[in-house]
């Protein structure tokens, strides 16, 4: 898809060529999934690109981003979690990876796309254990029970493989029809982001410094 167009243009075209309800489900699993690659490399920025930079976030306020660390994380997690959930829920329909497996017609491009969906969720199955036990609900016996099975560990690596899972799904789609692909993890960030914060925060330091 060209580059340079805003998001609306982006959206219409979308719809033109994959109609309205391809096109609107495609659209807005391109947002959510832009997003998450978005709070990812903002956690990145911060807390795993070196640990002089964890040295410096300590120094300044260490509980302060200790919060931030853990609410990025678990939000990152969660977004994992909902992208590779069901179709449907409760009686409620889920905006989901594995749904647009229906939503297609051709009968190849679906079955890539249902293939591609359950490598997907199960490259996240960590990331639902994790919210059916502990995020969005706090299993009791988890919680006081030393028995219990343990919650999955969690890597940078495992939320890495992921993102890449649930990048594939919707790039089978931008490569059958715009025959291009989206790097989701190479978004040039804004001029304001975590990037922006730790460069401030290292220029007040070496100011404290010297003075």
């Amino acid at each position: 898809m060209a580059q340079n167009k805003t998001a609306e243009q982006v959206r219409g075209e979308r719809l033109q060529v994959l109609g309205p309800d391809l096109g609107s489900l495609y659209d807005a699993l391109c947002d959510e999934v832009t997003w998450l690659h978005a709070k990812w490399n903002q956690y990145r920025i911060l807390f795993a690109e070196s640990p002089g930079r964890i040295e410096l976030l300590n120094s300044v306020a260490g509980f302060f981003f200790h919060v931030i660390q853990v609410v990025l994380w678990e939000d990152v997690v969660l977004h994992i979690a909902r992208l590779t959930d069901p179709p449907q829920s409760a009686g409620k329909d889920n905006l989901t990876l594995l749904r647009l497996a229906d939503t297609v017609k051709e009968p190849a491009l679906s079955l890539e796309l249902r293939n591609l969906a359950e490598q997907a969720k199960a490259a996240a199955d960590f990331a639902r254990d994790w919210r059916n036990r502990h995020l969005s609900h706090r299993d009791l016996a988890l919680a006081v029970d030393d028995r219990v099975t343990p919650l999955p560990g969690i890597s940078r690596e495992k939320i890495d493989r992921a993102l890449a899972g649930v990048g594939a799904v919707l790039n089978k789609v931008e490569s059958h029809f715009w025959q291009s692909e989206i790097a989701f993890g190479q978004v040039i960030p804004p001029l304001d982001d975590a990037e922006s914060l730790v460069h401030y925060l290292q220029a007040a330091v070496d100011a404290e410094r010297r003075q």
